[in-house]
């Protein structure tokens, strides 16, 4: 028994030292849709998201060939809802017509594409994809936009920056 006691006390002091830490979750700023005013066209927004981005995690891009899915910062709800109610919202603020997530109407309908929604190791994040009208037309956006400070508080307030300069592109 004497000899397994430096290996148990080790083990004790090892699991008593380790913080555990509890999983965050992260929402947008502006993914609680706001219902406009105003009484024009309705176009129903949808996206659809690159295999990396469907994950429930915050995902981070290491070099310039490692993506970081992370383990304990996660998004609050699913990113497709959250990110068309944001981008229903940026839209609505700098078009004339009437934006709504996730439907399907008799008229316009909007789908947009995600290939890219992360931050970066050379501290920005970056957006990139393309938006596609039912009629066919289809407009590219990109964006990287520089993040102030360091974590995931940052990383997101840069990602909403970057959708706002992603819906200017798209309403063009």
């Amino acid at each position: 028994m004497n000899k397994f006691l430096p290996i148990i006390t080790a083990i004790l002091l090892t699991a008593c030292s380790s913080t555990a830490t509890s999983t965050q979750y992260y929402q947008l700023p502006d993914s609680a849709f706001k219902l406009p005013s105003k009484h024009s066209q309705t176009v129903g927004i949808n996206i659809v998201l690159s295999e990396p981005l469907k994950s429930n995690s915050l995902l981070y891009q290491t070099d310039e060939y490692t993506l970081h899915f992370a383990q304990k910062n996660m998004w609050a709800a699913p990113l497709n809802e959250a990110l068309a109610a944001t981008f229903a919202n940026k839209l609505n603020r700098i078009s004339s017509l009437n934006y709504l997530p996730k439907i399907q109407t008799n008229g316009s309908n909007l789908t947009i594409y995600l290939d890219r929604f992360q931050g970066t190791y050379r501290g920005e994040t970056e957006i990139s994809g393309y938006a596609q009208w039912s009629n066919g037309t289809r407009r590219a956006f990109s964006v990287n936009t520089p993040q102030q400070g360091d974590g995931y508080g940052a990383m997101l307030d840069s990602l909403n920056a970057g959708l706002e300069t992603a819906a200017q592109q798209i309403a063009q």
